[in-house]
């Protein structure tokens, strides 16, 4: 009873060993390799990219410190932290409410808290005064 099962254990064992080798030696070799080729119609090359040409009346340039009293909203976006949004706050406020007494009083304009004021404190000045 033992030499059936030893004779079927080789048997397959032998199989294996031959799928196992051809099958690394199919993938090695050039037969069976495809080769696809893409007509130039559907070829597609990646999109030049170039930097935006700036105009002069683009260009805004900034002095720091930043007179929040006399500063349009353009020039208070170039603050960190400070977008478009809160800049047209800061103007809406200060038209409302007249000129900042000092640095601190732009923590009255919503969105302004003491993180935001930290990161610009050293940027911004009232009347000339820091």
């Amino acid at each position: 009873m033992k030499k059936p099962r030893l004779s079927i254990l080789v048997v397959v064992t032998l199989l294996f060993a031959a799928f196992t080798a051809g099958f690394f030696l199919g993938r090695n070799g050039k037969r069976g390799s495809v080769e696809l080729s893409v007509p130039a119609a559907m070829q597609t090359l990646p999109p030049e990219t170039t930097a935006p040409e700036v105009t002069a009346a683009e260009t805004h340039t900034v002095v720091y410190p930043i007179d929040i009293n006399k500063a349009d909203a353009e020039t208070l976006a170039a603050l960190p932290g400070i977008g478009a949004v809160l800049a047209e706050r800061i103007v809406a406020y200060r038209s409302e409410n007249g000129d900042f007494a000092a640095v601190e009083s732009l923590m009255n304009v919503e969105g302004i808290g003491e993180k935001r004021m930290e990161a610009i404190l050293g940027l911004i000045t009232v009347g000339g005064t820091k």
